[in-house]
């Protein structure tokens, strides 16, 4: 069946048989709970037209999104990543495999809303982030500086209530350096009788997921709700599409096993004071391929031509090693030409790394998180509690892989002894095949070869820990037209990490840093139709303490006040406006950039900056069938940091910099949603992002890159991303029949930093209520079985963190 038919098959199942309520903003969102009391769907929303939840007193407008309990259980979601892909402007940077989004190494992936990666992540609105973290975002020139959490990692699927999405910095007290946005994540709380489920599900590549929930409440008026998950899912290798060639191919070494569980436990005293504990655990071991293999050099000629450029050094036409007086270094007597690295310099060069999932390379993470929170006061919505917390995150691994016995100088020197002038085409290869690591696709020889390189990958040999510890105390006061919110976050974080070097040497690293968050918000009610909400944030982060920090800039200590003005306008029934201002203040941050070196031989400074939103949303006709939301945002950085091989015009070589750069970001959404009958939604909406970089307008970047048009900084910070998001929703709902279509459409694709300029990815689900407790249900993602990436590294090339293939999952969900 073509693509075509495939994506015409699915729309046709969603709309003939999927589901948004009045409120196709959110999807399902029927109501929500505050404190053991139910508001319906009537009631769902304010004023304004904005999802009323568990926490949006915080907020004054804003573009928020709420994914729901339903949605999550309808759409069949495995990780939050899924959940919010299908929110505007939100996209994602993963390596494209499974297990690299896990492991304490750069190639790991990321988020960004609006085309900033500066998003802060929270769980029932505590910040899950430790400032010490150098896990993600540790280099800007890899295009994030995110706040070093995987979103993934946070907690279970079957333990989320509702995800926010919260685009720009649209409350106060999430953060200064939430200039992209916010993604809270509100867990379950048990409630009624005795109850729970059993979900199994099996597909592709021998994927399984088992999942079982209990909760209940118990004690005199039900006063202590429960609520327990636990989950374990695993897999195979996965299979990826080639963007070059169109060849689906296994990834070996991707497979992966991961295990969770987790407790909410809540005792209502009175109507007014409560006490929470939850807790969140999680590990998994997951393989580290680190990349996927271009299919355009997969063949056993490409290969000898790779690791040889990268082992031994270059060659002439006669296959004699080079050599030029130029090169000559004490460590290289001869001048050998140096060894090729990088696909700009040996295309194909990170077919290389298939080696480390054949050796089993992988990384391990076990995390658990606690909380304790007792509210003391209740004033409507708004809660007055006192907040004690830990995280503790632990990460190992093994990178392993051989392409040669030896050392690199031992391997050339035996090459250059055995062909001192050069080899015939025979020779070489035969060489090469003896000396070098052989060609995957020969198993056999692989096999030996492992064998006799040390085996397969055995214990970790790089470890960190990260700890954060904190208490929160928050009061809040409702005083006429005013509501009034003061808290105060004070947290330790910690960094301890520990490697064994190919040398056997260890090198660790012990680290500590204190922070400090402050803020006073006072939303103020002017007439029934307009809020203002000005707020004052204090930050202090200390200086960066213990072994390991004498390196790193941002050692020093930070403090600011940061302001934010946010408000919102109602017109009349059917049309809203909201606007907000807020100061920028990201610190640096242990590993982000740490030498003060490179062209201009400059330190740097904390990023700092203005954000500025703006947005509209009105209804149409007699049901308010139609909704249409616009949402724009101005980031003005006087000081971002940005990392770019910057050519030096004192010594014609170009040099891994980092520098502080002006920087205007710009992003535009807009999203139509309409319910055409009772049962059929469809919300459709469009994303633009441009980053625009004022200063050093004369930096040339090195061509080696991949850069076309390489003189113009602009056009290559906007390259790493899609320009355009355009995405379709649709949802049928009739009763025991359920069934939803998310198309994404991405556009605008630089073709030296992806391998085609649009993707277009469909992933379609089916839902039957067999019987009122059990459903049978189907999910495909990525229908029409496209290649595309999300990611680009100058290093590994084009294409290689190829996204997976077409798969599907089968399960079926049992309430008791």
């Amino acid at each position: 069946m073509t693509s075509r038919r495939i994506l015409s098959a699915a729309i046709v199942a969603t709309l003939a048989l999927g589901t948004y309520q009045a409120y196709a903003y959110d999807e399902n969102f029927k109501g929500y709970e505050v404190h053991n009391v139910s508001v319906k769907a009537d009631a769902a929303k304010d004023e304004y037209g904005n999802t009323i939840t568990e926490q949006s007193y915080y907020r004054t407008g804003g573009d928020v999104k709420v994914i729901t309990r339903e949605e999550i259980e309808k759409r069949h979601y495995r990780d939050v990543t899924e959940a919010i892909k299908r929110v505007p402007g939100v996209t994602f940077q993963n390596p494209g495999y499974r297990g690299g989004e896990y492991g304490y190494q750069f190639y790991n992936n990321g988020v960004s809303i609006n085309g900033d990666s500066r998003v802060v992540v929270l769980v029932d609105g505590r910040r899950v982030d430790n400032i010490t973290s150098g896990r993600l975002g540790d280099s800007s020139e890899r295009g994030s500086k995110s706040t070093g959490v995987n979103i993934d990692e946070v907690t279970n699927m079957d333990a989320i209530d509702k995800i926010e999405v919260i685009k720009g910095p649209g409350a106060s007290q999430y953060g200064s350096d939430a200039t992209g946005g916010v993604i809270n994540i509100i867990t379950r709380r048990g409630k009624g009788n005795f109850s729970g489920s059993v979900d199994l599900a099996t597909g592709s590549w021998n994927k399984h997921s088992y999942n079982l929930t209990v909760q209940g409440a118990a004690g005199k008026n039900a006063s202590t709700g429960y609520f327990v998950t636990a989950t374990r899912t695993m897999s195979q290798d996965s299979k990826y599409k080639d963007g070059d060639t169109g060849e689906v191919a296994t990834l070996t070494g991707s497979k992966w096993k991961e295990e969770g569980f987790n407790a909410r436990i809540d005792h209502e005293f009175n109507k007014k004071q409560s006490l929470q504990f939850s807790m969140n655990f999680k590990k998994g071991r997951d393989g580290y391929p680190i990349s996927t293999p271009s299919r355009k050099y997969w063949n056993q000629d490409d290969w000898r031509r790779i690791i040889s450029n990268a082992t031994i050094g270059q060659f002439d036409a006669n296959n004699k090693l080079i050599t030029d007086p130029k090169y000559i270094t004490p460590n290289n007597p001869k001048g050998y030409a140096p060894t090729l690295y990088g696909d700009s310099r040996n295309p194909g060069y990170h077919n290389l790394f298939a080696l480390d999932g054949h050796y089993g390379s992988y990384s391990k993470f076990k995390n658990l998180d606690t909380d304790l929170k007792f509210t003391f006061d209740r004033q409507g919505h708004m809660e007055s509690f006192v907040r004690l917390y830990r995280l503790d995150h632990r990460y190992e691994g093994r990178d392993k892989f051989s392409w040669y016995r030896g050392t690199k100088a031992e391997a050339r020197e035996a090459y250059a002894k055995a062909f001192p002038n050069g080899a015939t085409v025979e020779q070489f290869n035969a060489w090469v095949d003896a000396n070098l690591a052989p060609f995957p696709d020969r198993r056999d020889a692989l096999r030996q070869w492992i064998a006799e390189t040390g085996g397969m990958a055995g214990s970790p040999t790089s470890w960190y820990k990260e700890s954060k510890t904190g208490a929160e105390l928050q009061w809040t006061r409702q005083l006429d037209k005013h509501d009034i919110i003061a808290n105060i976050d004070y947290s330790r974080s910690k960094l301890n990490s520990r490697s064994i070097k190919s040398a056997g040497n260890v090198v660790s690293s012990d680290i500590r840093r204190d922070t400090l968050y402050a803020y006073l918000q006072d939303k103020i009610y002017i007439g029934n139709n307009v809020e203002l909400t000005p707020a004052l944030r204090y930050v202090h982060y200390s200086s960066i303490q213990g072994s390991g920090s004498g390196d790193s800039q941002g050692k020093g200590s930070v403090s600011a006040l940061t302001p934010s003005l946010h408000g919102q306008v109602k017109f009349n029934k059917k049309t809203s406006m909201y606007a907000g201002w807020t100061r920028i203040l990201r610190p640096l941050k242990t590993g982000d950039y740490s030498s003060v070196d490179g062209v201009f031989n400059t330190p740097l400074d904390d990023e700092k900056g203005d954000a500025f939103t703006w947005g509209l949303l009105h209804t149409f006709g007699k049901g308010n069938n139609t909704t249409v939301a616009v949402h724009y945002d101005y980031t003005r950085m006087k000081n971002a940091i940005a990392t770019l091989p910057i050519l030096n015009n004192r010594t014609g070589d170009f040099e891994k910099t980092a520098v502080n750069a002006k920087e205007n970001k710009q992003s535009f959404n807009i999203t139509v949603d309409h319910r055409l009958n009772e049962h059929v939604t469809m919300s459709a909406s469009y994303s633009h992002m441009k980053d625009k970089w004022l200063s050093k307008g004369g930096w040339v970047l090195d061509p080696n890159w991949g850069y076309s048009n390489s003189d113009d900084i602009n056009v290559a910070i906007n390259s790493l991303r899609p320009q355009n998001h355009y995405a379709l929703n649709i949802s049928y709902d009739n009763k025991r029949l359920y069934s939803g279509l998310l198309i994404n459409w991405y556009t605008g694709n630089s073709d030296y930093a992806f391998t085609h300029r649009r993707f277009l990815i469909v992933d379609w689900n089916l839902n039957y209520d067999v019987t009122k407790d059990l459903t049978a249900y189907i999910v495909v993602n990525n229908v029409l079985n496209r290649a595309y990436e999300t990611s680009y590294s100058a290093y590994n090339g084009r294409g290689s963190a190829a996204m997976p293939a077409r798969s599907f999952m089968i399960g079926a969900k049992y309430k008791f």
